[in-house]
């Protein structure tokens, strides 16, 4: 028996130590990142066999049903192949969180020791799309070298504002709110918090800078309300003024991409025909969301879990969008993705896969699952984030995470 309990703890050591190494590598490279989540979830898992904790069932139902749909999908689905991939990739909406329950039950302060991690790779990204930067602006000279997928190492820009967004809400949480937090810690935040909202407005991601205007005013209101005096003042100046001086260096950019953002819309309310020959990201996403509407409305139970992409191709050959078809894009919205695929069952329990954690964070007043689930939900509103690694690894750990924090002190 003992030797049995010594096992376990050696697989749970290892795994988190693997999981750890996971949450590392996420926010610098996808190609990075298999390895260390095979060992993690295998080793977690055979550390907690036999005696898995209590799941906080009533935050994860919707992605658990939601995984249940897409493997009922597989029912009317033709294009197999895909349909299995799409499974493959979104299996961690189910083993992710189970494996957070278990490590959490092991290390009760694994959230914090997972942010610190994560922020550490977030470091490094950052690092490094300085140095892709700087070798593009020496190699072309333009200043677009500093923004965009110029600079954002390996990550779209839209995941790599997200994951730092997150990251400005932990840490600017720990350091108004728990009063617990270390004071070397907290100088440390004051130094990288700072960094992190400059890179943000840097990379110029749409839905980025909108998560980073909800990001701002949550951590304003809640150090308006937790902290006293000169602390409060210099939070909240600090964060508007790194804000502030990002979005000035960067406006330049800024106008052009909100621009261009303003005309595609201008020109699908007109209905000009011009919107499908475009190959510019906006306007291919309104054709995305356009043709995801329509094959809503033609299949109200959906294509299935593999049709989806070439139901989707289908619609914007039959446009005219060449480009879009050419480069077989997915709906662009995490909401519409669910129900091209799984009709208004699917769009509903995508929907729930954001409203739930959020009521569920209001409720009980835990401000970081609420603000994780509204900066999904903001994310998701643009990109079928459940599609990617990127996304579906990032929201089912930290959701994960975040819900095992809720059932109660390890055993």
């Amino acid at each position: 028996m003992d030797d049995l309990k010594g096992y376990r703890t050696k697989f749970g050591t290892a795994g988190q130590w693997s999981w750890l190494s996971l949450c590392a590598l996420l926010p610098i490279s996808g190609s990075l990142v298999p390895i260390p989540l095979a060992l993690s979830v295998i080793l977690l898992l055979v550390s907690g066999f036999g005696r898995f904790p209590r799941m906080d069932l009533p935050s994860l139902w919707p992605q658990l049903a939601l995984y249940a749909l897409h493997l009922l999908g597989m029912l009317w689905t033709a294009d197999t192949g895909f349909g299995l991939f799409d499974l493959q990739i979104k299996l961690g909406l189910v083993l992710l969180p189970l494996v957070a329950t278990v490590v959490t039950k092991a290390f009760p302060d694994m959230l914090r020791r997972t942010m610190l991690a994560f922020t550490a790779g977030i470091l490094i990204a950052i690092v490094l799309s300085l140095w892709k930067a700087s070798v593009c602006f020496g190699e072309k000279g333009w200043k677009e070298c500093w923004t965009q997928s110029y600079l954002s190492y390996d990550l779209h820009p839209s995941y790599a504002a997200w994951y730092l967004c997150w990251a400005v809400v932990y840490w600017g949480h720990q350091y108004i709110h728990d009063r617990s937090t270390e004071r070397r810690l907290k100088r440390a935040i004051t130094v990288v918090v700072p960094i992190l909202l400059v890179f943000i407005v840097m990379l110029a991601s749409k839905s980025g800078l909108v998560s980073l205007m909800v990001t701002v005013v949550f951590l304003v209101g809640l150090a308006a309300r937790r902290l006293q005096g000169r602390v409060r003042s210099m939070v909240v100046l600090g964060s508007v003024a790194a804000v502030l001086i990002a979005g000035s260096i960067a406006w330049p950019v800024l106008k052009v991409r909100v621009g261009a953002a303003l005309t595609a819309v201008e020109l699908a309310r007109a209905g000009d025909p011009a919107i499908y020959a475009s190959s510019e990201g906006n306007e291919e996403r309104l054709v995305a969301w356009g043709c995801s509407i329509d094959l809503l409305n033609q299949h109200p139970f959906g294509s299935g879990t593999g049709d989806i992409k070439n139901d989707l191709v289908t619609c914007y050959e039959a446009k005219g969008a060449a480009a879009a078809a050419e480069r077989r894009l997915n709906s662009h919205d995490q909401f519409l993705q669910g129900g091209v695929a799984l009709g208004w069952p699917g769009l509903i329990l995508s929907l729930l896969v954001a409203i739930i954690p959020l009521v569920i964070g209001l409720h009980r007043r835990d401000g970081l699952m609420a603000l994780f689930a509204l900066l999904f939900a903001l994310n998701a509103a643009v990109e079928s984030v459940l599609e990617v690694q990127a996304g579906v690894v990032f929201f089912a750990v930290f959701i994960g995470l975040l819900a095992a924090q809720r059932t109660g002190p390890p055993e």
